[in-house]
């Protein structure tokens, strides 16, 4: 898997580097660097692990979605008229939340995890339109895992509030791989930055946790990205 995500990379700086110096692809669709943030309502799908040992799932069932927010940056790179690809390097979150209060008390406990990655989404794209134009496009999301952040708030039966933050979790997979899909349009403003403003959907493949643990679990999510990109 590590292997895919170093090829990708590869393959991102030599098409990078073949376009920068190609002046008759320049001229067709031009090279453009952008930086981006996504808005997504992340969720998981959630199955006991029974190829190792079969575990119910509890109160972890109950689990809801979370909003989050991702930044990337990137560089699309004209392969014809109406086909270009998008590589860029993003720092992405992944999440769930959790919500219980007692109907015959004060307590409460929530909480609200996030799952923190490199990663190098690489979309194939097809666009058309001049100085507005619209883009759609499928690709493959590779990302190494960096960093867990788990909130905690809870009440007792007295309406005592109380708060933690757990920042480790030993379970997780070094490295996760998605598919990814969007849409949206790109916006001339003058004569080197454009607008982009888009509709991102993306599901993991590969468990986000280690062979042994208790369960399955694979991220996904949709949400809203805007951005600005500069001609090169």
């Amino acid at each position: 898997m590590k292997q895919l995500l170093i090829f990708c990379l590869l393959l991102c700086s030599g098409l990078a580097y073949a376009q920068l110096f190609n002046e008759n692809l320049k001229g067709i669709y031009p090279t453009q660097f952008y930086v981006e943030s996504q808005r997504m309502e992340l969720f998981r799908g959630l199955t006991s692990n029974d190829a190792f040992l079969p575990t119910p799932l509890g109160e972890r069932a109950n689990e809801s979605s979370l909003t989050a927010w991702s930044q990337q940056l990137g560089l699309c790179l004209g392969l014809s008229k109406f086909i270009y690809l998008d590589g860029g390097v993003s720092w992405l979150q992944n999440g769930e939340a959790y919500a219980f209060s007692d109907s015959n008390s004060d307590s409460t406990f929530n909480y609200q995890t996030r799952y923190r990655y490199l990663a190098l989404p690489l979309q194939l794209k097809l666009t058309f339109g001049d100085k507005f134009k619209f883009y759609g496009g499928l690709g493959l999301l590779p990302a190494l895992y960096q960093g867990y952040k788990q909130d905690l708030q809870w009440t007792n039966a007295l309406g005592a509030k109380y708060d933690d933050q757990i920042k480790i979790n030993n379970a997780m997979n070094s490295f996760t791989i998605s598919w990814i899909g969007s849409a949206g349009i790109d916006l001339q403003l003058d004569e080197n930055y454009r607008l982009r403003l888009g509709y991102l959907y993306r599901k993991q493949l590969n468990n986000s946790y280690g062979p042994y643990e208790d369960y399955v679990h694979k991220s996904y999510g949709w949400g809203f990205s805007i951005g600005l990109s500069k001609l090169l």
